[in-house]
This record gives structure tokens, C-alpha cells and sequence, in this order.
């Protein structure tokens, strides 16, 4: 992988590498808690990313992130 393809996003305090600028609802929740299933229960809110700026992802969804410094926080709701 080149090292020009590699964006950094923090995801719970821990950095991650990613390949692409785009980034899933799907692969920030299985990053944040690997082995565990991918479902719309988890809260998934971000800051400093491309486009938008911040908000909240929702699953299915998708976030143009920067080349280093996006901010997630993904959190189990209590919805089932």
C-alpha cells in the first residue's frame, strides 16, 4: 500500500490507518470494536473530517475524512 493512499483517523482515542479518503459507518464500527457485528445499535459521531466538517454517521453511511487528524466517537446505544 502506498504511503499517499493511507489516511489516519482516530477512532476512540486510538489512530487507524485507512486506504481511501472515503470511510464507512461499517469500517469505523468494526475498527472500534473488532469481532463484533456490524448493526445500526452503535452511535457514531465525528470532527475535523473533509466533507462534512462533523456530525453524526449513520449506518450506511459514509465521511470524506482527512489525511490525518479525523475524530470519531462510536458508542453502543442501547437499542435493539
Amino acid at each position: 500500500m502506498s504511503r499517499d493512499k493511507e489516511f489516519v483517523i482516530v477512532i476512540n482515542g486510538t489512530e487507524h490507518e485507512v486506504a481511501g479518503e472515503v470511510v464507512t459507518y461499517d469500517k469505523v464500527v468494526t475498527l472500534a470494536f473488532p469481532g463484533q457485528p456490524v448493526t445500526p445499535e452503535y452511535a457514531v459521531t465525528f470532527e475535523h473530517a473533509q466533507h462534512p466538517k462533523k456530525g453524526t454517521l449513520a449506518s450506511g453511511g459514509s465521511v470524506t475524512v482527512k489525511k490525518h487528524g479525523t475524530i470519531f466517537d462510536v458508542t453502543p446505544t442501547n437499542r435493539s
